[in-house]
């Protein structure tokens, strides 16, 4: 059923690239949020990426799974907007930084409204590298294998990367 989606997808067909984008659009936009955490970044980025994906899908190979390729477009999507966003910042007036709204990453977020103390802690130890893997696995509820795709590293680096957070 997919394979026939994305052919006739490749082959142009807008209403097949819908499906696509409904099908697989709910957990692209939970992998963009979490890699950016700040909304308007995520709609951004994940816009370019479904633009990207339109215009690779004609040179995709369907004997492939298309979920794992797709997400790493959007990985790496995210990645240039974040890296795009990085220049340099100046520092803002102390009144003016005070009345900006403090921005958390979802397991920082879960964690100030986790009511075990211990475990609260424990996740306010971690890197947001290491958040991030977290959030990835746990509440987008990526396979590691999807994870692996998205960062574009060895699922054994993935599994021992998981196995020393945890």
């Amino acid at each position: 059923m997919e394979e026939e989606i994305v052919l006739r997808a490749q082959n142009g067909d807008t209403d097949a690239f819908r499906m696509l984008v409904e099908r697989y659009g709910p957990n692209a936009w939970r992998v963009a949020r979490i890699l950016l955490p700040q909304r308007e970044q995520a709609e951004d980025a994940l816009q370019e990426a479904w633009v990207d994906i339109w215009r690779g899908l004609p040179r995709f190979d369907v004997s492939r799974p298309l979920y794992p390729w797709l997400l790493t477009i959007v990985g790496n999507r995210c990645r240039m907007y974040r890296r795009s966003m990085s220049e340099p910042t100046q520092s803002l007036a102390p009144a003016l930084a005070e009345s900006l709204p403090d921005h958390h990453d979802a397991i920082a977020e879960v964690a100030t409204r986790e009511s075990d103390v211990a475990l609260r802690a424990a996740l306010m130890t971690l890197t947001p590298e290491e958040r991030e893997l977290l959030t990835l696995r746990y509440q987008a509820d990526l396979q590691l294998a999807e994870i692996a795709a998205l960062y574009e590293i060895p699922l054994s680096t993935v599994k021992s990367r998981l196995y020393r957070t945890l």
